[in-house]
C-alpha cells in the first residue's frame, strides 16, 4: 500500500503500525543485497525519512518517538557515505555539464569517493538497527484521541516550517537553509499521508511541497560540495570559477523558494490544522457510511478561503 492514510485503518495507531511495517519490510528487502548500489541506498534512506516524517506528526502522543526516531536517523547515517559521494559528483555535473579542465582534479577526487567500496560493518549495523526497530512496531502505541493527535501534529509542523523559513530568509546560511529543508520535508510527507482525504486539494499541495524540498535539496547539495573542496586542490582561478558558479546557482534558487514557501505555509498554523482535521473527519465518516464510494470529500465540503 502507498505511503498514506487509508480508510481501512481503524485508528491512527493502526495506521502508524501498518505504514511502519510496510516501509521497514521494503527497506530490509533492499538491504538483503550486500552490494548495495547507490540507488538502493537512496531508496532505503527515503523510506527512513518518510517514516520519520510520520513519527514527527504523531510525536506528541507517541511515547517511544525519541528512541525510534534516533534509530531511523542512525541507520540512515550509516548508509549515507556512498550515497553522499554519488550526490557530490552529480552536483558537480549539474553545475558544470562539461567539466572544465581546470576542475578535473576535483572531479577525479569525487570519482574516487564514489567508487570506494562501502564499509561492510556499516551495512550490517544498519540492518541490525532496522530489524530491531521492525520487531518493535507491533507494540507501538499512541495516547489520546485521534483527531486531537492529528491536529496538534499538523499545527506543530506548519508552525516549525514557517518559523524555519523566516529564519532562513533573515540569514540564508547553510544551517538555516538545511533546517528549513528538514521542516519543509515534514510538511511534504504529511501532505502525502493526508492526500486521500481530499485529493483535489491535497495533491497540488503535495506537488508544490515536493518541488520546494527538491530546490532546497539542490541548494544544500551545492553547499556540501563547496565544503568538500580540499584547500589547494585547485589553482586560484579554478577555485574562484567553482565558487562563483556555486554561489550564483544558490542565489537563483533563493530567488524563488521563499515566495513558494510563503504560499505553502500561509495561514495560522492552528486554524489550518483544525481545517485539515475537519476534512479528515469528514473523510473518515464518509468511508464508514459508504465504504464502496470514492475516497474524496469534494462533494461534501467546500474549501475555506
Amino acid at each position: 500500500m502507498a505511503y498514506r492514510f487509508s480508510p481501512d485503518d481503524p485508528s491512527l495507531q493502526q495506521a502508524l503500525r501498518r505504514i511502519a511495517d510496510e516501509e521497514l519490510r521494503a527497506a530490509l528487502a533492499v538491504l538483503d543485497d550486500t552490494r548495495l548500489p547507490p540507488q538502493a541506498v537512496h531508496d532505503v534512506r527515503k523510506r527512513a525519512k518518510k517514516l520519520r516524517g510520520l513519527l514527527r506528526l504523531l510525536q506528541g502522543s507517541f511515547p517511544d518517538h525519541a528512541r525510534e526516531n534516533a534509530a531511523l536517523r542512525d541507520a540512515g547515517r550509516l548508509l549515507a557515505l556512498r550515497r553522499d559521494a554519488e550526490v557530490r559528483l552529480a552536483t558537480l555535473d549539474w553545475l558544470f555539464p562539461d567539466t572544465p579542465q581546470a576542475l578535473m582534479p576535483l572531479r577525479r577526487l569525487l570519482e574516487q569517493d564514489r567508487d570506494a567500496p562501502p564499509a561492510p560493518s556499516h551495512h550490517a549495523e544498519a540492518v541490525e538497527i532496522l530489524r530491531a526497530l521492525h520487531s518493535r512496531v507491533c507494540g507501538w502505541t499512541l495516547t489520546g484521541k485521534d483527531h486531537r493527535i492529528l491536529v496538534k501534529g499538523l499545527a506543530r509542523t506548519r508552525r516549525r516550517a514557517a518559523q524555519a523559513m523566516e529564519d532562513a530568509a533573515r540569514s540564508p546560511g547553510f544551517d538555516a537553509i538545511h533546517d528549513w529543508r528538514k521542516r519543509a520535508k515534514d510538511f511534504w510527507y504529511q501532505t502525502r499521508l493526508l492526500a486521500p482525504i481530499w485529493p483535489e486539494m491535497m495533491v497540488p499541495l503535495t506537488k508544490s511541497a515536493e518541488g520546494l524540498t527538491e530546490a532546497l535539496g539542490v541548494h544544500h547539495d551545492i553547499a556540501v560540495l563547496q565544503g568538500h573542496l580540499p584547500p589547494g586542490l585547485l589553482d586560484s582561478a579554478a577555485e574562484a570559477l567553482f565558487h562563483r558558479k556555486a554561489i550564483a546557482a544558490q542565489q537563483e534558487i533563493e530567488a524563488h523558494v521563499f515566495a513558494e514557501g510563503r504560499r505553502l505555509f500561509a495561514g495560522d498554523p492552528e486554524a489550518m490544522a483544525q481545517l485539515w482535521g475537519r476534512w479528515w473527519l469528514l473523510w473518515r465518516d464518509q468511508a464508514a457510511s459508504a465504504p464502496d464510494s470514492p475516497r474524496s470529500i469534494s462533494a461534501t465540503v467546500s474549501p475555506t478561503p
